[in-house]
């Protein structure tokens, strides 16, 4: 079920629990119940509710307590506190620290719970899942690495310079993005893979360039460092970097300051700086390859993003995600992975980690045409092969499955004759 529905109830009156879980389930919401605060607090990660329902009076810890220590875990949950009749006042100083809406118990009636919680979810809704659609939700992103989690909900408060280890696919562009929310910076995010612009072109990039300053600069333009200002500037790759833009990147993380080229004005910046790699910096050093000051300047807070391999338990959690996600994009109803499917997945290595992962259940699900995804990995699919090559083959093959009949083939692939014609041409389908 989708992440926005979650609700969890922290109450240790079981029948009570009882009763308002079996309403909310009612009504659709995938729902986990607690009955002491402290069991919450261990497992409310794995779960990460979008709302919680706690009582205020409980044994060993009362409930503006905990959720001063659960917005330490979840600063994007919300709260919804219970009460007896005749202490209100203790809901509103739940209010004051940090909860949107209070209940009665006794409970007035269902409706009035129902009535609450769908004011919230329709004119509430948390910034993290509004305003970043495109990152997985927290129980997903930090699945079976709940210590790297812990450890960027630290460094998040600060400004510390930090790098993120792991191989390629393993979600560092996202944990970045996560911790630029998790931190006070009220900035843009603002991203740039190393490895994906030409050497010519990366400092430009980065310092940004008066008119004037070379061939083909006509006008000023303000580079990476200057649009994160504020912000949180992200360098994936930054192994990539030539040995003249490591000499320059030292200066800003060392004077907080830069020039454009072509510029003498001296540009102060408050960006924080978030980098990544999948190569040993160490080794490039000892190699003469990367700065040894960089590298002691970035390495101020390593973290290590562990390969999906060493996630195995969660791999089907993953996956179930990125189904919904992937589902919703192509425009297919959400179907669930066969045994065989798990399976495969659970003894698959995925040297493409997360992206891989990603990739595969995308042409399982172009390519499903019964109840459930039959995942097949080929030898000779890698997380790099293009998406498009692969809608290309499963039309190539519905194609063939109907003796070219267009509308048959359309309803095969669950897309509408018009995308298959639009598809055909784009593709050079004969």
């Amino acid at each position: 079920m989708l992440n926005h529905l979650r609700v969890a109830i922290v109450e240790d009156d079981t029948s009570f629990a009882s009763f308002l879980r079996t309403i909310l389930e009612e009504e659709g919401y995938d729902v986990a119940v607690f009955h002491d605060p402290e069991t919450a607090l261990k497992n409310i990660l794995n779960f990460s509710p979008i709302l919680i329902i706690t009582d205020l009076k409980m044994p060993k810890m009362d409930g503006i307590k905990f959720i001063e220590k659960a917005k330490e875990i979840l600063p994007h949950t919300e709260f919804i506190v219970i009460t007896a009749f005749g202490s209100i006042p203790s809901a509103v100083e739940a209010i004051k620290k940090g909860a949107i809406d209070y209940i009665t118990k006794p409970l007035p009636s269902p409706e009035d719970l129902l009535e609450r919680v769908k004011k919230f979810l329709t004119k509430k809704a948390t910034p993290y899942y509004t305003e970043h659609p495109d990152l997985p939700p927290y129980e997903i992103l930090f699945a079976g690495i709940e210590d790297v989690y812990k450890a960027i909900k630290e460094v998040a408060k600060t400004d510390t310079t930090l790098i993120l280890y792991g191989e390629t696919g393993t979600g560092k562009s996202a944990i970045a993005k996560a911790i630029h929310i998790m931190s006070a910076k009220k900035g843009a995010f603002v991203e740039i893979n190393c490895a994906s612009i030409p050497e010519s072109l990366i400092e430009s990039e980065l310092f940004g360039y008066e008119k004037g300053a070379f061939s083909g600069a006509i006008k000023q333009k303000p580079g990476k460092i200057e649009l994160a200002h504020n912000g949180t500037l992200f360098l994936d790759e930054i192994g990539e970097l030539t040995a003249n833009v490591q000499t320059k990147f030292l200066k800003v993380l060392q004077d907080k300051s830069f020039e454009r080229l072509g510029g003498l004005e001296v540009i102060k910046t408050n960006a924080r700086f978030i980098t990544a790699t999948n190569k040993d910096l160490k080794q490039m050093v000892r190699e003469g390859k990367f700065r040894e000051d960089l590298y002691f300047r970035l390495n101020v807070f390593p973290i290590t993003i562990p390969p999906l391999r060493e996630r195995r338990h969660h791999i089907v959690r993953i996956a179930e995600y990125l189904i919904e996600r992937i589902s919703a994009k192509l425009g297919k109803p959400v179907k669930k992975l066969s045994k065989d499917s798990i399976e495969t997945i659970i003894n698959y290595q995925f040297p493409g980690n997360i992206r891989e992962l990603e990739n595969i259940l995308e042409r399982s699900i172009i390519m499903s045409n019964s109840e459930e995804i039959e995942v097949k990995i080929e030898e000779n699919f890698t997380e790099n092969e293009d998406l498009k090559s692969i809608e290309k083959k499963a039309i190539i093959e519905a194609l063939k499955k109907t003796g070219g009949n267009k509308k048959q083939a359309s309803q095969l692939l669950g897309i509408s004759l018009r995308t298959l014609y639009y598809k055909i041409k784009e593709f050079g389908i004969e």
